[in-house]
């Protein structure tokens, strides 16, 4: 779910809590001191509270609508939303099997192949093809990681259950609802133990079909890619690479619908929000690694700065 826009009081919020880098001193909360200096010069003349108060409003006033200050604070949140995505990707990572993180290693060594590949001839128009299409190949391995994901966990949710257990259980409660020499009572709860089991084979079927899904998603993926590696090696003219790599996203397209279509039955399974069907991360994770810091853009100037040089 998308996060809702910057409304002009965090602005604000932002404005006042801003911190200035000082040479030899790092990052300092300047318009604080400001504040603080203003309260104490009162307490030996009053007018300096209305002077401080004047000049706090203009200051929060002229940067909270300043455009550069207010991209400034966008591109941070941007910054802190994408490392949550890249953390959370890598706890998935972290919690896969060896199997799984194989499958995973041996994709993005592909990966890798087709942008060595790619590399060999880098100029004019293939170098354009190789960027305009870069963002493509760095979701694949996103993709593939919520899908090794969502296996796990339909798989961990097979192993605790029994559908023949249950297929038992409810004979044996058919046929005591069928003697029929019981009280109402008993007969209404062997009658909703029916129900629930009945639903609980239901969910069994249910995840075990879309446990078939995920690994011919997962083998879609992954022939695709071998695919275009092979198709490269043959032909690297931009034309072919181009229509390899939109064969790839067409298959993330679908692959990105099915999740829509049972992100509902995923997230329960998962017991959390971690299966988001429209995120889209923008980096390709690394195995075993933690997330790279991401660099903050610079502060903007102080307001009225450029005037005075």
């Amino acid at each position: 779910m998308a996060k809702p826009p910057i409304g002009f009081w965090e602005y604000i919020a932002e404005a006042f809590h801003l911190r200035y880098p000082v040479p030899g001193m790092g990052a300092l909360p300047l318009n604080k001191m400001g504040v603080v200096g203003s309260l104490a010069l009162g307490l030996l003349n009053p007018g300096f509270w209305f002077l401080g108060a004047g000049l706090e409003l203009g200051y929060l006033w002229m940067l909270s609508t300043d455009p550069r200050f207010q991209k400034y604070i966008q591109s941070r949140r941007m910054n802190l939303i994408e490392q949550d995505k890249s953390v959370r990707i890598n706890e998935m990572i972290r919690s896969l099997d060896k199997a799984s993180v194989a499958r995973l290693e041996a994709l993005n060594r592909n990966l890798a192949k087709i942008n060595e590949l790619m590399d060999i001839n880098s100029e004019g128009a293939m170098q354009f093809v190789r960027e305009t299409q870069q963002k493509t190949l760095s979701q694949l391995p996103v993709m593939f990681v919520k899908l090794l994901f969502t296996q796990r966990l339909i798989s961990e949710s097979l192993e605790h259950t029994d559908a023949g257990k249950l297929k038992k259980e409810i004979r044996d409660l058919e046929k005591q609802l069928a003697a029929g020499d019981i009280g109402e009572a008993l007969m209404k709860s062997l009658r909703g133990n029916i129900e629930i089991k009945q639903k609980r084979l239901e969910n069994i079927g249910r995840a075990e079909e879309n446990n078939q899904l995920v690994e011919m998603e997962l083998n879609r993926i992954e022939n695709q890619v071998q695919l275009i590696r092979e198709e490269i090696a043959l032909n690297r003219s931009p034309e072919a690479i181009s229509a390899g790599i939109d064969r790839i996203n067409s298959t993330l397209g679908e692959t990105e619908a099915w999740v829509n279509t049972h992100s509902d039955f995923l997230n329960r399974i998962g017991g959390n929000d971690q299966l988001l069907p429209g995120e889209e991360p923008g980096y390709i994770p690394p195995l075993q690694e933690p997330a790279p810091a991401v660099e903050e853009p610079p502060l903007p100037p102080v307001p009225g700065e450029e005037e005075r040089r």
